[in-house]
């Protein structure tokens, strides 16, 4: 292939679409399902999340809030969702959940996808 923005494009190279995944998580003792719509991050977006952490930002709320979408593709949460605030009317997200929602990203992002082995 010669390297161009178009053989980049063809083979898949930038970041694609968002990828819908179903959750689960338990909330006083019953289980909680919903769909949410994860983006995948590209370099640029994680390694600026990297410098912002040094600024002080919180570096999973963020990343929570900037991949967590509706399926119209805004986001579910801001930071002070996810952190919980006075402004927001609520604490933090629960650890369950954003364990989950971490799983979540880090699938679509395509961590954790070993090859399933032949039998």
């Amino acid at each position: 292939m010669e390297l161009s923005i178009q053989s980049l494009q063809a083979a898949g190279a930038f970041s694609p679409p968002p990828v819908k995944k179903d959750i689960v998580w338990h909330a006083g003792g019953k289980p909680q399902k919903a769909t949410v719509y994860i983006r995948q991050e590209s370099f640029v977006e994680l390694t600026e999340r990297w410098k912002e952490q040094d600024k002080g930002s919180d570096f999973l709320a963020t990343r929570i809030a900037a991949n967590v979408l509706k399926k119209d593709g805004t986001p579910v949460f801001t930071v002070a969702d996810v952190v919980g605030s006075e402004e927001a009317g609520h604490g933090p997200l629960s650890a369950e959940l954003t364990i989950v929602l971490l799983n979540a990203i880090s699938e679509a992002n395509g961590a954790g996808q070993a090859e399933k082995p032949k039998k």
